[in-house]
């Protein structure tokens, strides 16, 4: 079994892995790239219209298993994930689920911001017109803007819609890319550390904007910011070496964990 600084993860979680209102039910999950295992028997429930947050050091398996939550992780050769994923419980791995919906209904914002190269308008009208969402030209101009308003950005970009989206600040193409998520009406927004490669002004904006979206949409965030999980999420789930070590609601998991390991993490012993 691994182990670090003597001490040896639990084989039972932490914290109560099941909520009462969970949008997604996860069950002995385990992922391995090849023969390596990457996340060993996961069970965790995602609770509806609430943020969650993954932490833990490097490498411990946080963003696999955010992206096993939209089957992202189909799209790389060598990794293949067993157990049971269920939204609303349906199974997401299910040989009949088509992967293109499914990432409608759970959209993800990645750590670097991508706009495509194309206008800011036509990066947010893009899932619109793949998904046949737009029932007519003034539809999809009022899914655009409502999809900018909802990132926040719509204000500072109104009057350039045609200007490329590449051309943003870094916080402004990271709240692009979340419209853009948004333009599809998802259910589930997954984001793997929105924030990194953001100023702390554009960052203090990002975590203002998950607060709001969390009012409409279910949220996932995996952030390398223990204070910007206290910040935004409502319950947070402590990872270690590909297990989930405790899980709980934020505020008492950093106060007072239950786990040496989440308490060493926490208080800076290691990680």
């Amino acid at each position: 079994m691994d182990n670090f600084n003597g001490i040896e993860p639990p084989m039972d979680t932490v914290g109560n892995i099941r909520v009462n209102n969970a949008r997604i039910m996860c069950n002995n999950v385990f992922v391995h790239y090849s023969d390596k295992r990457a996340i060993d028997n996961l069970s965790l429930d995602i609770e509806a219209q609430k943020v969650t947050a993954f932490i833990g050091p490097s490498g411990c398996g946080k963003s696999t298993f955010l992206r096993c939550l939209n089957r992202m992780n189909d799209t790389i050769a060598t990794c293949s994930v067993t157990g049971e994923i269920l939204l609303d419980n349906q199974d997401i791995y299910a040989p009949e689920i088509d992967v293109v919906p499914l990432r409608a209904r759970i959209g993800m914002v990645f750590q670097k911001a991508n706009p495509f190269p194309k206008s800011i308008f036509d990066n947010v009208a893009y899932g619109p017109k793949i998904h046949g969402l737009a029932e007519s030209k003034s539809h999809l101009e009022n899914q655009v803007e409502e999809a900018l308003r909802r990132a926040g950005l719509w204000e500072e970009v109104k009057d350039r819609l045609d200007q490329p989206g590449t051309g943003l600040s870094g916080g402004q193409q990271q709240r692009l890319c979340i419209a853009r998520t948004i333009a599809v009406s998802p259910e589930i927004i997954l984001m793997d550390e929105p924030c990194s490669a953001l100023d702390p002004i554009a960052t203090a904006k990002i975590e203002e904007l998950i607060e709001e979206l969390s009012e409409k949409y279910t949220i996932v965030i995996v952030t390398h910011s223990m204070q910007q999980a206290a910040r935004v999420s409502h319950r947070t789930a402590y990872f270690h070496l590909g297990r989930l070590i405790e899980v709980g609601a934020t505020k008492e998991l950093f106060t007072s964990p239950h786990h040496k390991l989440t308490e060493n993490y926490i208080t800076g012993r290691f990680g």
